[in-house]
């Protein structure tokens, strides 16, 4: 991924793309709806092991981050 911030903007399509709600997202992920709340509006105070605990849950519910390019930005999409 290209950076954090990069990340953390993908994160509320990441979710919306599993139809999980903020509070299940948070539970699976081991944090407060509050962090999950913040990450989505890209709050940069938020540290890197909250975004990386995340992130690993979104993965864990088959989402595949995927990096930019010099054609196209980085998206999300799940995988089949």
């Amino acid at each position: 991924m290209d950076t954090i911030l990069s990340l953390m903007k993908l994160m509320r399509a990441a979710r919306t793309l599993t139809g999980a709600s903020q509070d299940e997202l948070a539970q699976e992920a081991g944090v407060s709806r509050q962090i999950i709340v913040r990450i989505e509006a890209a709050d940069e105070t938020v540290t890197v092991d909250a975004v990386e605990k995340v992130r690993a849950a979104l993965e864990r519910k088959a989402v595949i981050f995927i990096p930019s390019t010099a054609e196209r930005g980085p998206g999300v999409a799940l995988s089949k």
